[in-house]
């Protein structure tokens, strides 16, 4: 997040959509997905009606329990399948799967099967391709995972502390709770993002240590965010922490071409004109705009609509009310008011202050031109000219008492940490 360091190979991932090819009498000599020996086919009954990535048909002996292995190269990031598959036939000797086929890179894969029954143990394998595609941002699947700070995590170098696994258990929690509604109101109701708890298409890192937060694609496609607890703004809040993977998430299609840089951030910060407050600019600017207060940051969590153009969606629809805005824009609207009686009171006790300097000024005058007694005629006008200053003094320090209690209201509503 903010400034976060990318490693942006762009690269495409892969889904099933090969159609069924016949069981081989031996597996592939070459490739990952071969490497392993594999057992014979046996001429006893056992045959594969189908076989795809992400699902398979097998014809067997009625009640045979089978076992299924999923022989795929799954990326240096990815989480591939399921590695294996157990079922048993029906009354009619067939046995369907389907399982997780989250994008793995392109190449060919097969299914090894073992089934037992009556007729003892038999085997065979089928192949299948795994065709070309990039993550969707519609429709993707993705688990998020704490790292620990002992074990540590392949290819990340950074300190890992135990301290900050408090920190990585709640944001962990909070992500786990939230992402998948955020993800929508993100994308304006467009986008779909399933959490798994295995076989994702894309898994989100939470490490317990100090650094910016990236998303990274390896050569084969394959990819994963790593969201750090401290980066440079500081401690990343659990609240925070949806913000920043929403824009690490974001990092997958955006942004490219010539108003971004290399570092996937747009060049220039757009206002979008249906977003407020700390969204204005939307989730892929470089710096990213948060806000910061004492005590916390707060970030953008709405994708702005000409990223989400980016991403690939054509029609985007005006963002659903977001609670925050309108809680900041009522405050607004109340500040605004005390302001304009506060500007109100203020001219009325700077002109009554103004009058009594005057009456001021005509009581010395008096008691100057009269040193040794009034008149009687000069003493009721006198005595009325205290009473009236008197009165009207009173009369303004309520009007002042009145007004430093508005005050302090407004500058109360004004101090309000809102997170937008």
């Amino acid at each position: 997040m903010r400034g976060s360091r990318l490693v942006l190979l762009i690269g495409v991932l892969a889904f099933a959509c090969a159609p069924a090819v016949a069981p081989g009498t031996a597996p592939p000599s070459d490739g990952a997905a071969a490497s392993a020996a594999v057992p014979t086919a046996s001429p006893v009954p056992l045959s594969v009606a189908s076989s795809t990535y992400g699902a398979l048909e097998i014809k067997t002996q009625p009640g045979d329990s089978c076992d299924v292995a999923v022989k795929v190269e799954p990326g240096v990031f990815g989480d591939g399948p399921p590695k294996t598959l157990a079922g048993k036939a029906d009354v009619t000797g067939t046995l369907s799967f389907t399982y997780p086929a989250p994008l793995i890179p392109a190449g060919p894969g097969r299914h090894e099967v073992t089934c037992t029954g009556s007729l003892g143990a038999r085997s065979t394998w089928s192949p299948f391709e795994v065709a070309l595609k990039g993550l969707d941002p519609r429709s993707f699947t993705a688990r998020i995972q704490g790292v620990d700070p002992i074990t540590g995590l392949d290819g990340v170098s950074t300190k890992l502390e135990p301290s900050l696994v408090a920190a990585r258990d709640a944001s962990v929690a909070r992500l786990n709770e939230t992402l998948v509604r955020e993800w929508s109101a993100a994308t304006r109701g467009l986008g779909t993002l399933k959490l798994v708890p295995s076989s994702a298409d894309i898994v989100i890192y939470v490490v317990p240590g100090r650094n910016n937060s990236l998303h990274l694609t390896s050569p084969d496609g394959s990819q994963r965010i790593l969201l750090f607890m401290v980066d440079d703004l500081g401690p990343v809040s659990i609240a925070n922490s949806v913000a920043v993977a929403l824009h690490e998430l974001g990092h997958i299609w955006c942004c490219r071409g010539a108003d971004s840089g290399a570092d996937g951030h747009w060049l220039k910060s757009i206002p979008d004109p249906l977003l407020q407050g700390v969204d204005r600019f939307g989730l892929m600017t470089h710096p990213v705009t948060c806000l910061v207060f004492p005590g916390f940051v707060t970030c953008p969590n709405r994708f702005s609509e000409r990223e989400l153009h980016a991403m690939g969606f054509v029609e985007v629809p005006p963002p659903p009310a977001d609670p925050c805005v309108t809680q900041a824009n009522a405050l607004v609207t109340k500040i605004n008011a005390l302001d304009v009686s506060l500007a109100s009171s203020r001219a009325t006790i700077d002109a009554t202050n103004a009058r009594l300097i005057a009456m001021e000024g005509q009581i010395g005058s008096m008691e100057r031109a009269y040193p040794g007694g009034m008149p009687p005629d000069v003493y009721a006008t006198y005595s009325a000219l205290i009473n009236q200053y008197n009165d009207l003094v009173n009369e303004n320090n309520a009007r002042v008492d009145t007004f430093n209690a508005d005050l302090e209201q407004r500058n109360a509503l004004a101090r309000q940490p809102l997170r937008c």
